[in-house]
């Protein structure tokens, strides 16, 4: 019984490699405020749920150093790439708030985002939280540990990756990022966008109006009341996306 279970220690060590990699980098796992020992610890309860659903009669293992390392990054990329598709979303909610933070004047105003540590908006910082909340509400934690299960059938540990397909499918999804920002951002934007105007036809009406002093407090008022009446349908939009987030990183992990 011990000799069975020291030979399932490099696979056992090769799985918890790539599960730990999918959390590390995946948009629940990887925040700041989770200490290192759960996230480790995690990682270990997931490869003791994932272990005993791969065959180990089929993998033949390398019996060298140096191919067992490669071996391990290549599953360190695998991982990545699962946990780095799902923070996608993430990174066009972080866009659109910074689209609409510069349109209403408050770039300035950033400060640390607790979840990833980087420095946004308040108003990314916003759609951040709240796309934090609706990828829980729709599961998406589940379906995260679904990719996981599913890379391990389309790319086994000794297996590779559809380069090709891969690549193809993560330029589309990055195209897509750009666009769904705006989608998120348009209703504000064209909002601020009018302000500007008719602030300048109010500057050639009106020169003696201090116009400067004047439109950047009307920005961040007129930007407060536009997110308030247009937020329902921008928690839509999120919700879509993530949606769609779900079915693009199964299509990109079944075709690997």
């Amino acid at each position: 019984m011990l000799i069975n279970t020291i030979n399932l220690l490099p696979l056992f060590t090769i799985v918890l490699f790539r599960t730990a990699s999918v959390l590390f980098f995946s948009p629940i796992y990887n925040q700041t405020n989770i200490p290192l020992l759960v996230k480790i610890g995690l990682a270990l309860v997931l490869t003791f749920a994932i272990f005993p659903t791969i065959s180990n009669t089929q993998q033949a293992l390398p019996d060298n150093l140096p191919s067992f390392i490669l071996l391990i990054f290549k599953e360190i990329a695998i991982g990545f790439l699962i946990g780095y598709v799902a923070t996608l979303a993430f990174g066009a909610f972080v866009m659109a708030g910074e689209l609409i933070s510069a349109d209403m004047g408050l770039s300035m105003a950033e400060m640390v985002d607790p979840l990833f540590g980087d420095r946004v908006s308040p108003i990314s910082q916003i759609f951040q939280l709240i796309a934090f909340i609706l990828f829980l509400s729709i599961n998406g934690h589940h379906w995260l540990i679904n990719a996981l299960v599913l890379s391990y059938k389309t790319v086994p540990i000794t297996g590779f990756i559809e380069t090709g397909f891969t690549i193809s499918k993560l330029v589309q999804m990055f195209s897509g990022l750009f666009v769904s920002a705006i989608k998120v951002a348009a209703p504000v934007m064209i909002i601020m966008a009018m302000v500007v105007v008719v602030s300048g036809f109010l500057a050639r009406s009106m020169p003696q109006l201090n116009i400067f002093m004047l439109i950047f407090p009307t920005k961040i008022i007129v930007g407060f009341l536009v997110l308030a009446m247009v937020f329902p349908f921008i928690t839509r939009s999120m919700e879509h996306l993530l949606n769609l987030l779900r079915k693009d990183m199964l299509s990109l992990v079944g075709g690997m």
